[in-house]
């Protein structure tokens, strides 16, 4: 799952918060550039993107604490079906997230 965040701060809380609760094996940090609309206007953003490594009956419960934590009115939290992943990292997140 992907997820937005305001500050690297945020994001590192985030992500600790994600692995501690058992609900992303791992998570990845990547600082970008968003260009987006927000009320009516083009913005430009410094942000750093979360790339969390999960299964997809951990996403509802990634979304309310997100939702609960994140500083964003609306925050960004898109998952995508993975076109192939290797058996032993498959097992490997199975066992993490039991």
């Amino acid at each position: 799952m992907s997820i937005a965040c305001g500050t690297p701060h945020e994001a590192e809380k985030l992500a600790q918060m994600l692995v501690s609760l058992k609900l992303a094996a791992c998570v990845q940090t990547h600082p970008i550039e968003s260009t987006y609309v927000w009320e009516g206007a083009v913005e430009r953003a410094h942000e750093v993107m979360l790339t969390a490594k999960t299964l997809r009956d951990k996403l509802s419960a990634i979304e309310v604490v997100v939702k609960a934590h994140h500083s964003y009115e609306v925050p960004e939290m898109i998952a995508m079906r993975p076109e192939w992943v290797s058996q032993p990292y498959v097992d490997w997140l199975r066992g993490v997230l039991g």
